[in-house]
């Protein structure tokens, strides 16, 4: 009604004496206003989801039984009824800009859309004042679009992020970049709300293990904090090693009771004297084994501190890339192979006895076509990437990674050919794209052959080495991610 924020459904439905009767669903998206009612062929409430009583408001009750209102009616006009002198009057208003007088004079036409009808036609989308002239022939020009509107000639419009992804749409065209038509509003809407319910999705069915790596890796963070202090301990282990020695060579000088002994550092130039503090409770023998033994145990801390930090610091790698792996889920088997993943390295506790699930088809690695007609694969979880690069890859195929970050596995299937730069670049932007690079610009993709690529050795899944590349740089806004997502949203 009105091009207002209220849709109405109309159902037809037998009663109990098995005659045909109507109903109406009122679906009024406000805000927190918002409410969905059923209301009977007689225009009354058969129930609400949310029922708004006496208590609640004065103005309108929304109860079983009670007739039906709708909402309170704005001051405003349909644009789709509206003439041109209807605009160019509405447009007569002091004080706001142009796109805000049409908002608060037409149904339908918040400011932001407003202000990209406006600026489809002129460049004063903030301009508060027009010329009679421009008033008029913007005036017209509206008029002639809601006419072409209710003829179905008007495209939408989607507006791309820098991922590709849609962040908003309009019922029609609009200029500029990053925008992408669509021969209907339901298409483009498409396009918005299926990124939006991948990633709604992942986040609700991968809570749980989101979890499990956030607690391990500052399981991880912490053991490195530790490790730092240990490493860190080298100037005190040496003073403990000085103090042992400086004290066995004084033994036939020190007494027994003393708080300090004061000695000679001939390991100075010049050398000096320094007072050594004594437990006054042991002889200066003891003292010096004392410091040798706390000079061994801060040195076998820092050994030991050498090789675990080292460890420490591949698990964090490894639960890290899982995480970015975690937010490129979006079907249930993808999320089930992380899971499972992480149940082999020992992060989730396997159920004993039980309902045994049913075993999920293998998830496929993700296929775009280069503008060149090349295949490129991408790899979205450690089992799809070692698939991928050890199992259908050629040797003599192309392997792209983003240089030292987490990210997939991306393959150029060229047949030992040399493929075109333009498929290297797109494939470079790929990688780009799926790899924790945070959405920022001219990101570093190491590109060489799959035979250069190597397991690393006892290494955790996904992970690999290699020497021989050449590395290129790339914005992680490839054309083929977003034509292969407007072509899956159409399937």
């Amino acid at each position: 009604p009105n091009s207002d924020r209220v849709v109405v459904v109309e159902f037809e439905a037998l009663n109990e004496l098995r005659d045909c009767t109507r109903f109406f669903l009122h679906c009024e998206i406000m805000g927190k206003h918002s409410n969905i009612i059923l209301v009977d062929g007689n225009g009354r409430i058969v129930d609400a989801v949310r029922r708004v009583s006496p208590s609640m408001s004065s103005v309108r009750l929304i109860l079983p039984k009670l007739e039906y209102s709708a909402p309170p009616a704005q001051d405003k006009q349909d644009p789709s009824k509206a003439s041109a002198d209807d605009f160019s009057m509405a447009m007569c208003m002091v004080g706001m800009s142009i796109a805000k007088a049409l908002s608060n004079a037409f149904f339908g036409l918040s400011p932001a859309v407003a202000a990209q009808l406006v600026a489809r036609y002129t460049d004063k989308t903030e301009c508060t004042q027009l010329s009679e002239a421009e008033r008029e022939e913007l005036a017209e020009r509206l008029a002639a679009f809601y006419a072409d509107m209710a003829q179905g000639k008007e495209k939408a419009s989607a507006v791309l992020n820098a991922f590709g992804e849609t962040e908003a749409v309009y019922p029609f065209a609009i200029a500029g970049g990053g925008i992408k038509l669509y021969d209907s509003i339901g298409e483009a809407l498409d396009s918005l709300y299926i990124n939006s319910d991948r990633r709604e999705w992942a986040k609700r069915h991968g809570a749980s293990a989101r979890k499990v790596l956030q607690n391990n890796i500052e399981r991880c963070e912490k053991k490195l904090a530790l490790y730092a202090d240990a490493l860190n301990s080298g100037e005190q282990m040496e003073k403990c090693r000085l103090y042992g020695e400086l004290l066995t060579a004084n033994l036939h000088s020190l007494k027994s009771g003393t708080d300090t002994a004061a000695v000679d550092n001939y390991y100075a130039d010049p050398v000096e004297r320094i007072a050594i503090p004594l437990d006054r409770q042991l002889t200066p023998g003891e003292n010096a084994q004392r410091y040798y033994k706390k000079y061994q145990k801060l040195k076998a801390a820092r050994d030991m501190a050498i090789v675990q930090r080292e460890q420490t610091l591949s698990e964090l790698n490894y639960l890290e890339g899982q995480l970015d792996n975690l937010t490129k889920c979006t079907a249930e088997n993808e999320l089930s192979e992380l899971i499972e993943e992480l149940k082999d390295q020992g992060y989730i506790k396997r159920d004993k006895g039980g309902k045994k699930k049913m075993k999920l088809a293998a998830s496929k690695p993700m296929h775009f076509v280069s503008s060149t007609g090349a295949d490129i694969y991408v790899g979205k979880n450690n089992r799809q990437n070692d698939e991928l690069t050890f199992r259908l890859a050629r040797k003599d195929d192309i392997w792209c990674h983003a240089s030292k970050v987490h990210g997939s596995h991306v393959i150029i299937s060229c047949g030992g050919t040399t493929p075109p730069d333009d498929t290297v670049t797109q494939a470079a932007q790929l990688a780009a794209y799926y790899a924790e690079t945070g959405g920022g610009q001219n990101i570093p993709v190491d590109v060489t052959a799959v035979k250069q690529v190597k397991k690393i050795p006892n290494g955790k899944p996904g992970m690999v080495i290699y020497h021989t590349y050449r590395t290129v740089i790339a914005n992680p806004y490839p054309d083929i991610v977003v034509d292969a997502l407007n072509a899956e949203t159409k399937e």
